[in-house]
């Protein structure tokens, strides 16, 4: 049985989902200290004392551990326990005599807000040393640990995000969307720091875009930003705002042209973006800044940074003549090909 902590996020479920079904037997895991989630049936709330991942984790870890151990019980232990964050080091520690200890670290945890980088690289080496296998969602993850936490590269793995097949079937364009002059390239995410507001700007500047809309909640540290007051007052520019994640498959279909406009950030370096895969599953042409590692090394992107713009229009309404070439990597194509590596096959349980 595998035990897998947490699913307090839409990426790692995903994951863990995937994994479930391939296994057979996982228990998907969701401590925290706060409200308890609305139910799902496939998911274990477990609350805990506030601080139970910091400064209480001496009391809540093994807490938590013990949780696992009941639960298992019946399903003849937790063969594998995967951990995500460095804050479970202290569980892997006491667990590991017992379980194998799988890292994925779905995120550059150093560049979270409110978390010590200085602790979280730290942790996150003596994390790896301690699993039997360390996957990451980016080479550039990957490469960074080996680097500097000294571990050997056959105990690690990359295993990007995904999509869901769902993103390839077709849909209907909301009629927000279908109203609006084309070609439309649109974006679909929250609008925060991570976002090139300049890069947007550029792309609703070229006089051969119709329409560029945005689909997503703005965050409040945006709102003094000059350049989200121009791309409200563009005519051009059209703000949808959240969505359910339910409905995101038609909303992001309903761009003839997809962007991906990140900022120059390290926490943008090392991500993997999942609306990446939900774009390729779509199958429109996609145009992006370079400042993802993961994004830059896709043949079916196109990237250039804010002078080129004017070119990766051009490029991209190129492609647009040619019609939609669906991509689908899915969360179970990832599961499937991390249990053909010899390591993955000893860490988890078939």
């Amino acid at each position: 049985m595998i035990a897998f902590l947490d699913v307090n996020t839409i990426w790692r479920r995903k994951f863990a989902d995937a994994l479930s079904r391939r296994s057979g037997a996982a228990l998907l895991l969701a401590p925290s200290s706060g409200a308890t989630p609305q139910p799902d049936p496939a998911v274990i709330p477990v609350r805990l004392p506030r601080g139970w991942a910091g400064v209480l984790s001496w009391i809540g870890m093994p807490m938590l551990l013990r949780r696992i151990a009941r639960l298992a019980d019946s399903g003849g232990g937790a063969a594998t326990i995967v951990v995500t964050t460095p804050h479970y080091l202290p569980l892997a520690r006491r667990a590991a005599g017992q379980s194998a200890i799988v890292y994925y670290c779905s995120d550059d945890y150093r560049s979270y807000a409110g978390w010590d980088a200085a602790r979280m690289a730290r942790d996150e080496a003596a994390l790896c040393r301690i699993a039997s296998l360390s996957i990451f969602v980016s080479e550039a993850l990957r490469a960074r640990a080996v680097s500097e936490y000294a571990l050997d590269p056959a105990k690690t793995r990359v295993s990007p995000n995904a999509t869901e097949p769902r993103f390839a079937e077709p849909s209907a364009k909301p009629a927000g969307v279908a109203a609006l002059p084309g070609p439309i390239f649109g974006a679909a995410g929250v609008l925060n720091t991570r976002i090139d507001l300049d890069f947007l700007a550029a792309v609703a500047a070229d006089p051969r875009v119709g329409s560029l809309a945005l689909v997503g909640p703005v965050e409040a540290a945006l709102e003094e930003n000059p350049t989200l007051a121009r791309l409200r007052a563009d005519p051009k520019v059209h703000f949808f705002g959240a969505q359910p994640h339910g409905d995101m498959p038609q909303w992001m279909a309903a761009f003839d042209v997809a962007v991906i406009p990140y900022a120059a950030t390290p926490f943008n370096r090392f991500c993997s973006p999942m609306r990446l895969y939900d774009h390729l599953a779509i199958g429109q042409p996609i145009i992006a800044t370079p400042h993802c590692d993961q994004i830059a090394t896709r043949v079916e992107v196109v990237t250039g940074d804010i002078a080129a713009v004017p070119a990766l229009v051009d490029a991209a309404l190129d492609t647009l003549k040619g019609g939609r070439i669906q991509r689908i990597e899915t969360w179970d194509d990832r599961i499937d090909a991390l249990a053909k590596s010899p390591v993955a096959g000893l860490a988890f349980p078939q």
